[in-house]
């Protein structure tokens, strides 16, 4: 992931733009952009990020700020690896605890100094996602997404953010083409591991059942 200020505009930079969206397409990223304008001098979308096998949501903070662009909150999924457990962020708690202290961290942006609330707003963002998570045995957990399928889910957001940008209908089949694939190949490695999984539960139980 590549998380930044790429001074540069993919909706309205032209050429400039598109030479970034190959680089990414070559690196098989996508771009994450906020729905808001992030610079202050040109209301310019040019701060943003590009990613591959991540979920990432970011949006711009746009209340009063000592720079020249609007901070950037990002929120990114990932999981504590720790022996025989994994856990997970329970989004919409999170997401609904936020909304109910929106307007308390709004006054304290206006009225208290910059560096002290945006490290007390990090630290409150940090313990809310601690209280937020849920543990479970690893062996409970759904396999990951390959990453070759990653990678094409990643090149039809790509591709189908050029499109929305170009109105080109060719991209748009390609895009539809390239996820519809991916679609495919998910549910087929799915299937694949679900006939795995039922191998595995009738060879214990037959085990359980010779024990016995």
């Amino acid at each position: 992931m590549i998380l930044g200020d790429f001074n540069m505009d993919i909706e309205q930079d032209g050429e400039k733009a598109d030479r970034l969206l190959k680089w990414m397409d070559s690196c098989c990223h996508g771009p994450v952009v906020p729905d808001s304008n992030t610079s202050l001098r040109s209301d310019r979308t040019i701060d943003y990020a590009a990613t591959i096998g991540v979920d990432l949501t970011i949006q711009a903070y746009e209340g009063d700020t000592t720079s020249d662009h609007n901070p950037l909150l990002g929120v990114l999924v990932g999981n504590k690896t720790s022996a025989g457990e994994e856990s997970k962020i329970i989004w919409p708690v999170f997401t609904l605890m936020l909304s109910y202290i929106f307007d308390y961290w709004g006054k304290e942006w206006n009225t208290e100094s910059y560096d002290i609330t945006y490290e007390r707003f990090i630290s409150f963002l940090t313990l809310l996602k601690t209280r937020c998570q849920q543990h479970f045995k690893r062996n409970h957990a759904r396999p990951s997404i390959p990453q070759n399928q990653m990678k094409l889910l990643a090149q039809s957001s790509s591709l189908a953010f050029k499109a929305k940008l170009k109105g080109d209908i060719e991209l748009r089949k390609e895009a539809r083409r390239l996820r519809n694939l991916a679609r495919f190949e998910l549910k087929r490695f799915q299937k694949e591991q679900l006939v795995k999984q039922l191998k595995e539960g009738t060879c214990q139980v037959k085990h359980l059942g010779c024990s016995g």
